[in-house]
């Protein structure tokens, strides 16, 4: 039998050692971009489609997402562009009514939307603030909402808008039912 050749093992020049680690960094890096990271939505802002405004918030109604007097960047005519989302906080006015107001899009058309023990549940679920609190209703409350529903959707061109405060106080869809689309102005940058 011929004898066993030893070959010697020659240790890895630490500078191949660094150049081995960063590249398998960066490949499980771009792995990781292409085929698992949740895809986030992009912004593009275009000039074209809106215009950049500074409001000052007005009042205690999205506290506490928004305080009073906070200055929030508003893309006015955003929407002409892009379409209108849940979660998305808008400006919005009244034809009949003066000033602009702030809230956010909690019910999007044809949502189901259901009234249980004073609450308002859309799709199912209870609708919550910025801190997980349930928005509740009165009985008249209740019946702004639930008079204009066809099979408990919301309208077709409805959309349910809340103040982040809970508070029945709160001059929210919860006193003036669903709002349109040509209502609303634009929409807020959080």
């Amino acid at each position: 039998m011929p004898p066993i050749e030893k070959k010697e093992i020659k240790p890895i020049d630490n500078r191949k050692m660094i150049f081995m680690f960063l590249a398998i960094l960066v490949i499980a890096s771009l792995i990781y971009i292409f085929f698992f990271k949740k895809e986030t939505e992009i912004t593009f802002l275009n000039d074209d489609c809106f215009t950049e405004k500074q409001r000052t918030i007005d009042g205690s109604s999205m506290s506490p997402l928004f305080k009073d007097n906070e200055v929030v960047t508003t893309f006015e005519n955003y929407y002409a562009c892009n379409e209108i989302k849940k979660g998305d906080v808008v400006i919005f006015n009244f034809k009949t009514r003066e000033g602009d107001y702030i809230k956010k899009v909690l019910g999007m058309p044809n949502d189901l939307l259901e009234i249980g023990d004073g609450y308002i549940k859309i799709n199912g679920e209870f609708v919550l603030n910025s801190e997980g609190i349930k928005y509740s209703l009165n009985k008249i409350e209740e019946s702004i909402l639930i008079k204009p529903l066809q099979s408990n959707q919301i309208p077709r061109n409805g959309y349910l808008v809340l103040g982040d405060n809970v508070s029945e106080d709160t001059f929210d869809s919860r006193k003036f039912g669903y709002i349109s689309k040509d209502q609303i102005i634009g929409k807020v940058k959080k």
